[in-house]
């Protein structure tokens, strides 16, 4: 007698078979989608709406948008994905409905370095690498941002997920969660003003030098000083760490 297993690979092989004129299907029987698009872009900012998907963002080639997808599951089936850019606006969704066993999206989008970026999310994670122009994020329905690398000035705000900025070259970051979502902020470069208001905890890490901070918050190994211009506020429902880099 043929194990459970390998009745259960049959029968996804014989669904990937009967599937054979979608894009791909694995022997698990989940159909996988790939493709891309360059959009050409001459603005000065972008805003990015992105609908249960991960998404990346990177600095590309001025004058365009180069996206790419993968959609695996109901994800990848006709008319359950969308992407278009109409004026300043990409539009990126993915929409699945009814019995779903796996609906799954990852988009990757190169912009040209320098411009301002805006991304409202729903859902999924979003990571933003790299980017010299200004950002602003917000994210619901416990959506994560991860930034790394950032130049620009950083407004970020998610209802319910984490906040993660790495190697922070911005002057100015703002960043708040609400619902559980805790909040790590960590500088490259000494910043100018930073607030950081969570619901969960928040960390910050100043790096090694001897600029001085005036710190509004508690728990900080930083000393506070009164007469300094660049500003440190952090609030939390629960812990707050601020510290230096050594």
């Amino acid at each position: 007698m043929r194990s459970r297993t390998t009745r259960a690979w049959a029968a996804a092989v014989g669904a990937c078979v009967l599937l054979a004129f979608l894009p791909a299907c694995t022997a698990s029987g989940a159909t996988t989608s790939r493709d891309s698009r360059r959009f050409p872009f001459a603005g000065r900012n972008l805003t990015i709406e992105a609908h249960e998907t991960g998404l990346t963002v990177v600095a590309g080639e001025r004058g365009e948008i180069a996206a790419e997808r993968e959609l695996r599951g109901t994800a990848a089936a006709d008319g359950n994905a969308s992407w278009a850019l109409r004026g300043d606006t990409l539009s990126i969704r993915v929409d699945c409905s009814g019995i779903v066993l796996s609906c799954e999206s990852e988009h990757r989008v190169r912009i040209p370095e320098g411009i301002g970026l805006t991304v409202n999310g729903v859902g999924g994670a979003v990571r933003l690498e790299g980017l010299t122009g200004d950002v602003t994020a917000r994210l619901g329905h416990d959506g994560t941002i991860r930034v790394v690398r950032p130049a620009g000035r950083l407004r970020l705000h998610s209802t319910g997920g984490h906040i993660t900025v790495i190697d922070a070259r911005s002057a100015q970051v703002e960043a708040s969660t609400s619902g559980d979502g805790n909040i790590d902020l960590a500088f490259a470069a000494a910043p100018s003003r930073v607030e950081a208001r969570a619901a969960g905890s928040v960390g910050i890490t100043l790096p090694a030098g001897a600029e001085t901070y005036r710190i509004d918050a508690p728990g900080s190994d930083v000393p506070s000083d009164p007469r300094s211009d660049r500003v440190i506020v952090a609030q939390a429902g629960g812990t707050v760490t601020i510290r230096r880099d050594r």
